[in-house]
């Protein structure tokens, strides 16, 4: 392995959240500052983190988010740390998994509080399952003793709370991100950078090691079935964690299936099984035994593409019969919305209850496409599965 892939495997991608203009991009630049004195950056120039160009990422073909990443060691943990243009950027990578995010800080300015959009990311940081979530309240122009400090301070504690995390191991670091970013001088104890060494002391204590996932449960997709003889199938696909080799037991699990068998061949992305050749098909996971099941029946989050990601205007309505795209292989499916929602459109996301024709492979976190009349109009991650 080089010596890039070993470093990029080592390092715990996080984002910072939080709505339009309270201080997401000035903390991340602060925080490139100080690290730039504790620790090491790591990505190209001098760790002028403002000074960087927007990357346009691409979530699909045609569909992209706009961020800024930075890469920086301390106290030995390696991090990307993405902050993205926009909130609506935010929604799309998490819901996306483009980039995989780990780990998050959650940023709220004092003054406003937390707005419904700063709410929201909070939101989905639960409904993915994100290990550590670290919150910094941002005073800007509001002195640290102010009423409204404290006011909003007790507002993020409650909702850190009803989103899964606690108090215990969940601080609210206190500072302003600005004085920091301006402060002149590199005196680690100044009042103004005080509040993001906390943070950063909050990371390294707090936040897991990065997911490796050639070490993960194998989960390999069959895109094609290449060639069928008596006991035994050749099938292409893609191993999209863990590892496979021959000789090891596997099983092939999806559409109502589960069959045990091992691996008799490897030739690049094309892998022989012992099968008979009317067992196997196109959307059914090769898998280290026992660790996942299909299901037809499952709610996740799904964000339905503009007109300028997709083409087109098509809405999600309910009762409505879209096509999910998982696996290599498009299965019909059934929408039921939650009561206050009748219309999804383009450009907004929501939870949505699907039910699947043929059942497939799934857990928490399981991205997919959603069409209709063959065109994509969105993309999901599975929250929960029935």
């Amino acid at each position: 392995m080089t010596e890039k892939k070993e470093n990029a495997r080592n390092r715990l991608p996080i984002c910072t959240l939080g709505a339009d203009g309270h201080g997401k991009t000035t903390l991340t630049a602060a925080m490139a500052k100080v690290i730039a004195r504790i620790g090491a950056i790591h990505t190209d120039g001098n760790g002028d983190f403002e000074a960087q160009l927007p990357i346009h990422h691409p979530i699909r073909e045609g569909v992209g988010i706009t961020y800024r990443a930075i890469d920086y060691e301390t106290s030995g943990k390696f991090y990307t740390q993405i902050d993205c243009e926009t909130s609506l950027d935010v929604v799309k990578m998490l819901i996306s998994g483009s980039p995989r995010i780990q780990s998050a800080i959650w940023v709220v300015n004092a003054v406003e509080g937390v707005t419904p959009d700063s709410e929201a990311h909070l939101r989905l940081t639960s409904d993915m399952h994100l290990p550590a979530v670290l919150a910094f309240l941002n005073t800007g122009d509001v002195p640290e003793d102010d009423e409204i400090v404290d006011i909003c301070h007790q507002e993020m504690q409650e909702l850190l709370n009803v989103y899964g995390s606690e108090k215990e191991t969940t601080p609210i670091i206190v500072g302003d991100v600005r004085k920091a970013l301006d402060y002149k001088g590199d005196r680690i104890t100044s009042p103004q950078w005080q509040p993001i060494v906390d943070l950063v002391v909050a990371m390294n204590s707090t936040m897991p090691a990065p997911v490796d996932t050639e070490h993960l449960p194998l989960i390999m997709p069959i895109y094609e079935i290449t060639e069928a003889a008596k006991e035994s199938v050749s099938v292409r696909g893609e191993i999209m964690q863990g590892q496979l080799s021959v000789g090891q037991a596997v099983d092939i699990v999806g559409k109502g299936d589960r069959i045990k068998t091992r691996v008799i061949g490897i030739d690049g992305s094309e892998v022989r099984v012992e099968s008979e050749p009317d067992w196997l098909s196109v959307g059914q996971v090769l898998c280290t035994p026992k660790t996942v099941k299909s299901h037809s029946e499952f709610t996740a989050l799904v964000y339905l593409l503009t007109f300028e990601e997709s083409g087109t205007h098509i809405p999600l309505i309910e009762n409505d019969r879209p096509d999910i795209f998982l696996w290599g292989v498009d299965i019909p499916a059934h929408l039921q919305f939650p009561p206050e929602l009748s219309l999804l459109t383009s450009g907004a996301y929501a939870h949505i209850t699907i039910a699947l024709d043929l059942p497939l492979v799934m857990e928490i976190g399981t991205r997919f496409e959603v069409k209709k009349m063959g065109v994509r109009i969105g993309f999901g991650v599975v929250t929960s599965v029935v």
